[in-house]
């Protein structure tokens, strides 16, 4: 099932287990980045990081 492009890419489901401090530390992240959700926090880091190269 084709998800919703963002980036001009597709998205696909990824599903990721993580401790409560990395759980905590995305939120907190997701507080001062201003974004939707938990993989929005991701994708921007991501983003951020691959720009950086």
């Amino acid at each position: 099932m084709a998800r919703k492009k963002i980036y001009n890419e597709e998205k696909r489901r990824f599903t990721m287990t993580l401790t409560e401090t990395a759980i905590q530390w995305l939120e907190k992240k997701q507080m001062e980045l201003g974004a939707n959700s938990l993989s929005d926090v991701i994708e921007r880091m991501a983003r951020e990081k691959l720009d950086q190269r």
